[in-house]
């Protein structure tokens, strides 16, 4: 079996004005795909390089300890998303303090619902994972491909029907 090459990656950060390696292994393919601007502003670092068929590692650090999580939520507060203003999206613990506080009340299921996306988020990454990791197998087919984009196809089309219809307006 031929390896599949990963690497970590530098990235160039705006407010620290220098490169910064990521957390994540990632292939060239991959790497690619996920940055725009791969050419300008991100080189992979060599010294990382590892086979993702023959490592047990996790392919994604645990975040640093010292990470100022308050600030960091705050930052991504700020990309907007989805026409929605800017908000800090609340943790477990909030979630649970807003649960505790509001059990039957609207709060409370708002609550509910947002656990359960990070619930179905959770389950889908999983599922994308699984069949990424097989079909990266050399005996892997478009059979195989066609099976695992129908399970996670399947998954969005339950969610969606659980949730209802989306309406909003772009700004």
């Amino acid at each position: 079996m031929e390896p599949c090459w990963e690497y970590k990656w530098a990235v160039w950060d705006e407010s620290k004005l220098r490169f910064v390696p990521t957390p994540i292994w990632l292939t060239d393919e991959e790497a690619r795909g996920d940055w725009y601007a791969y050419d300008m502003c991100v080189y992979r670092l060599e010294h990382t390089k590892r086979d993702r068929m023959h490592t047990a590692g996790p392919a994604v650090d645990p975040p640093a300890a010292d990470l100022p999580w308050h600030r960091e939520r705050r930052m991504r507060a700020e990309r907007c998303r989805y026409g929605l203003p800017p908000f800090v999206t609340p943790l477990d613990d909030e979630l649970r303090r807003i649960w505790n506080r509001h059990p039957r009340e609207e709060l409370g299921r708002l609550a509910l619902e947002v656990q359960c996306g990070r619930y179905a988020i959770s389950e889908l990454e999983a599922i994308a994972g699984e069949s990424y990791w097989h079909m990266q197998k050399e005996y892997a087919s478009v059979e195989d491909a066609l099976k695992f984009l129908g399970r996670i196809r399947r998954r969005l089309m339950q969610e969606l029907q659980r949730i209802g219809p989306i309406k909003w307006e772009r700004r």
